[in-house]
């Protein structure tokens, strides 16, 4: 299958517009996700971040902020800018892993076990930071029924969504991804972001939403996948995972190489931990050696697998610094 017909593939089966142009335009709104005001071209509400994060990171200022679909849809998000003296005009679309969502990615003092202040970390290397609040998490996640218990901090409404999207056709790991394709494009037209040097990052689920996301859309400048590639016949369907990870019908014709080959000639930086656990480190090591060709193909640069010391987590270290280099 050639990589056109791969790529329409895969959308499809993620429920998606069969290009990439043909889906609506959306914009940054000021406030909150109710909020009905003009899209933001200033600055918007701030909430002063704690003096701590990880490894001496200072954070920067988090505004809360939404994304505003053409369908009316509002997505809950988080925008961070770079002081000036660090700032690279590149930007980022950062996808968070399970979790409390999009309050992992900014949470200082203590830190998120798995993203361990993520967002500052890239606001921190020069990067204008967008967090798009996926469907089943934090503030999106599927309404109770009356006299439930709360849902607890870090518990997600995947199960429930994932069986109401399949119920209906396209998987809701399809809507994610159309969600981060939406926050890409509010991201390019923000002042100050150079709409040609946007990349989609991510970890776990999160890293699941980019890679996808950037095969999807050769538009995208570059992809940073942390602790998820590997093999779907290794992770998915060998152990234990949420079911919002499914794909019906990705099998037998798309593996993750086949995904990953699709952002090819762009650039794609792969983490993995050594000792994770449910995406095994040497899956990973052998889907990535099928990948070269494709950027060899471009004559392209082909892409880095930084794997740590560590075990399933994100530590945005050489895998930051690559992407740094990539898009300056």
């Amino acid at each position: 299958m050639s990589s056109g017909a791969r790529r329409q593939h895969l959308r499809s089966l993620l429920g998606l517009p069969e290009a990439a142009g043909d889906r609506p335009p959306a914009a940054l709104a000021r406030g909150g996700p109710t909020s009905g005001a003009e899209p933001a071209d200033g600055p918007l509400h701030a909430a002063e971040a704690s003096p701590h994060t990880a490894d001496g990171v200072a954070p920067r200022v988090v505004d809360e902020t939404s994304i505003r679909t053409a369908a009316g849809d509002e997505i809950p998000a988080f925008l961070l800018r770079p002081s000036s003296d660090r700032d690279t005009g590149a930007g980022v679309v950062l996808i968070a892993g399970h979790g409390r969502g999009i309050d992992d990615l900014v949470a200082v003092d203590p830190v998120d076990e798995y993203h361990d202040g993520l967002a500052h970390k890239f606001v921190s290397a020069g990067f204008t930071v967008l967090c798009p609040e996926m469907i089943s998490f934090g503030r999106r996640r599927f309404p109770l029924p009356e006299g439930s218990a709360p849902y607890a901090d870090t518990e997600s409404s995947c199960g429930v969504d994932a069986v109401r999207h399949l119920m209906h056709g396209p998987p809701l790991m399809g809507a994610r991804v159309s969600d981060a394709l939406a926050a890409v494009d509010a991201l390019r037209q923000l002042d100050g972001v150079d709409p040609q040097r946007v990349a989609v990052a991510g970890g776990s689920g999160g890293g699941a939403v980019s890679l996808l996301a950037a095969a999807v859309d050769s538009s995208i400048s570059a992809a940073l996948v942390a602790t998820y590639f590997c093999s779907f016949a290794a992770s998915l369907c060998s152990i234990r995972h949420c079911p919002c990870n499914i794909i019906p019908g990705i099998l037998p014709e798309t593996e993750m190489a086949d995904i990953a080959a699709l952002v090819a000639p762009r650039p794609l930086i792969l983490e993995a931990g050594e000792r994770d656990h449910i995406f095994p480190i040497g899956a990973t090591r052998a889907s990535f050696v099928q990948l070269a060709p494709a950027w060899e193909t471009h004559g392209a640069v082909p892409p880095e697998l930084v794997v740590t010391d560590g075990g399933h987590a994100f530590r945005a270290e050489r895998s930051l610094q690559a992407l740094a280099e990539r898009l300056a």
